[in-house]
């Protein structure tokens, strides 16, 4: 059976050969240009090699089953900025104050997290608008520190972290859908709360099965929802200012500072959580139309977008509740609506209005983070990096059914043994330690491949200041809890025999094995 025959039948190609554009394309075996004639051979098969047919003949390769490049900027920016307001900004303003202990050190801890996040997004403009297709993450240190690296990212964020994210959110979700019916002390909350998060996910994965517009679509009204709750978080903060009710931010702002470089640590992870989203455009970068200017664009005009919503959030915050209510109170936007509307019926319909805003901003969080993340092990796939069933594609709807099943999966699983906290603790710790690994990528690439045409170049000392962070929140989480830490580091060492066994294309595995027999038989003087 011929390529072309795979493709009829809707299986993705084992080789990925995306097709040219008037910018030039970078196919993971080299970049090809009208301008650039030189190729980047990185060892896999080249795009020009044709194929026997079943006669003998020789055949052009056939073009991939890809997804459909559909997305414009309007839906880049709505993607990410509704995977980055879930369900952090209703709840990690508490982790933050409660870690650094005053309104202006808090805002500091924003605003820093913020500014990290957007040197983050700018040195993925350059790897985005490097590596066009799908996969994110995975595709730049794919190309920076080879197969083997890429296979254990795919093996601890694609399996582990992204599924435990995704299980975070839906619980998160299913928490506060929940406590509009149920008390949580009450004996079968947290069952009705672990059905209501796999029931959430088991609609998302439907839905974006059915279409991705569809699933768009849904994106896009669950952004607005959420940006609704906010304003009105902000009316109110605007209204309690404007009567004169000043007295919570009246004191010095940094009173109190608590200078505890390892609690900072954790209030940056806290804050950091609220911003995670920011690198969801680059894993659909394949979907996006013109990609080169549009991946910037998104993630700038995101990051812009998140740092004003937040920043004004917390001021909100702190104008409307006193600084030990923000220290003690978990679900702080609940209770910024029983303080405004007063005790008795209107009290509680605050606490309604934004426990349903908090349930409907995390619905639309897992959404966003479920198609995101259903994209890595279809790509994977897609490179014989993954088994190959994932790569399938519904032929009729033209969406990614198995990756969106595999993730969907995945997340049920982990929402059932495990509770948000501790999913959550080092979902920021595996996060980070991979994306300094990508931030690393940028000068090394631009030395191991230097005549690479880049349309975006990110200013370098952005990057740098992204490694240095990374570095810091890594290494900082290390110290603090080396143990759970060094757990991880197991995990990811698991994926090495994992990989030479059944993904290695050159059996190294094998020879080595091989070697170490012949070697051991000479000096045991043994035989098999």
């Amino acid at each position: 059976m011929t390529r072309g025959s795979i493709v009829s039948l809707g299986i993705a190609n084992p080789v990925f050969r995306p097709n040219a554009d008037e910018e030039g394309v970078y196919d993971n075996d080299g970049f090809v240009d009208q301008n650039f004639s030189e190729k980047v051979d990185v060892g896999l098969e080249k795009p020009g090699d044709t194929e026997k047919t079943v006669d003998g003949a020789d055949s052009a390769p056939a073009p991939p089953t890809e997804l459909k490049a559909s997305l414009n900027l309007g839906h880049a920016v709505s993607l990410a900025v509704g995977q980055t307001i879930g369900s952090g900004i209703f709840v990690s303003p508490n982790d933050v104050v409660k870690q650094v202990g005053s309104i202006g050190m808090s805002l500091v801890i924003w605003l820093i997290s913020g500014t990290l996040s957007m040197c983050g997004a700018l040195t993925f403009c350059e790897l985005g608008t490097m590596f066009k297709r799908s996969g994110g993450e995975y595709q730049y240190i794919k190309a920076a520190y080879g197969k083997l690296a890429a296979f254990l990212y795919l093996w601890v964020c694609g399996v582990i972290r992204n599924g435990m994210g995704c299980a975070a959110i839906a619980l998160t979700f299913a928490h506060y859908f929940m406590d509009l019916f149920m008390d949580e002390k009450d004996p079968g909350f947290t069952v009705a709360k672990k059905s209501a998060a796999t029931a959430a996910i088991v609609i998302i994965i439907a839905v974006n099965i059915w279409s991705t517009k569809i699933g768009l679509w849904m994106q896009n009204i669950f952004t607005a929802l959420k940006l609704g709750a906010l304003s009105v978080l902000v009316i109110m903060g605007i209204y309690f200012l404007a009567a004169g009710k000043t007295e919570n931010i009246s004191k010095n702002w940094f009173e109190g500072t608590d200078i505890d470089f390892a609690k900072w640590t954790n209030a940056f992870f806290a804050s950091l959580w609220a911003y995670s989203g920011w690198n969801c455009i680059n894993m659909m970068s394949g979907e996006i139309k013109n990609p080169t200017k549009t991946v910037p664009r998104a993630l700038v005009l995101t990051n812009i977008i998140m740092i004003s919503i937040y920043l004004i959030a917390n001021i909100a915050y702190h104008t409307i509740l006193p600084l030990s209510t923000l220290r003690n109170e978990r679900a702080i936007a609940v209770k910024v609506g029983k303080v405004v509307l007063g005790e008795g019926t209107w009290g509680r319909v605050g606490e309604v209005f934004f426990g349903v805003s908090v349930a409907i901003s995390t619905f639309g969080a897992l959404s966003s983070s479920l198609m995101g993340s259903s994209r890595l092990p279809f790509i994977a796939a897609q490179e014989d990096m993954f088994p190959k069933f994932v790569a399938l594609i519904q032929v009729k709807n033209g969406t990614p059914i198995v990756g969106l099943l595999t993730m969907g999966t995945l997340a049920t699983f982990w929402v059932w043994p495990i509770d948000i906290g501790g999913l959550i603790k080092y979902v920021g710790f595996l996060s980070w330690a991979w994306w300094g690994m990508c931030f690393a990528a940028v000068p090394l690439l631009r030395f191991t491949m230097r005549g690479f045409p880049r349309t975006f170049r990110v200013f370098l000392p952005v990057t740098g200041f992204a490694i240095i962070a990374s570095l810091y929140l890594t290494i900082g989480q290390f110290v603090a809890s080396p143990v759970p830490c060094l757990g991880w580091l197991a995990v990811v060492a698991v994926g090495v025999p994992i990989y030479y066994g059944f993904v290695d294309p050159d059996n190294t595995c094998r020879t080595w094995m091989a070697w170490l027999l012949s070697k051991l038989s000479k000096l045991l003087k043994a035989e098999l």
